[in-house]
């Protein structure tokens, strides 16, 4: 897990240990998904009862799955796998909605320098 995300998105309901836990289940599953038998590939550590349903952070409700694996257990995962899989759609979007922004802020009467001083401090961000 990327350290920024924990801060952004702080999950309370994951120990302080959660990375060592994680990776204590994927040893003890033989980094290999549990579900499909996939290896070398990206590993999740899936609660086998959600923690929204009473489940536990324990080793026995936890199990390794592939990433696909786990996006088909949780169907709100799916924006991510359509991102990875349609590179340019995605790069089509982010120009559109740039365009648009671009657009709003000239029309509400920021100077056209203000927006390229604005392009340019935003341009890491695409």
């Amino acid at each position: 897990m990327f350290p920024y995300r924990r801060f952004l998105f702080p999950r309370e309901d994951y120990p302080e240990n959660w990375d060592e836990l994680r990776k204590a289940v994927y040893r003890r599953d033989g980094w290999q998904c549990q579900q499909c038998g996939a290896r070398n590939i990206q590993l999740h550590a899936h609660h086998q009862t959600p923690l929204s349903a009473g489940g536990s952070n324990d080793m026995s409700n936890l199990i390794t799955l592939c990433k696909n694996c786990h996006i088909d257990d949780h169907p709100h995962m799916w924006w991510g796998r359509w991102k990875e899989n349609n590179p340019q759609t995605v790069l089509a979007l982010r120009i559109i909605v740039l365009a648009i922004a671009i657009s709003l802020l000239i029309i509400s009467g920021f100077s056209w320098w203000k927006v390229i001083i604005l392009i340019i401090v935003l341009r890491p961000l695409f």
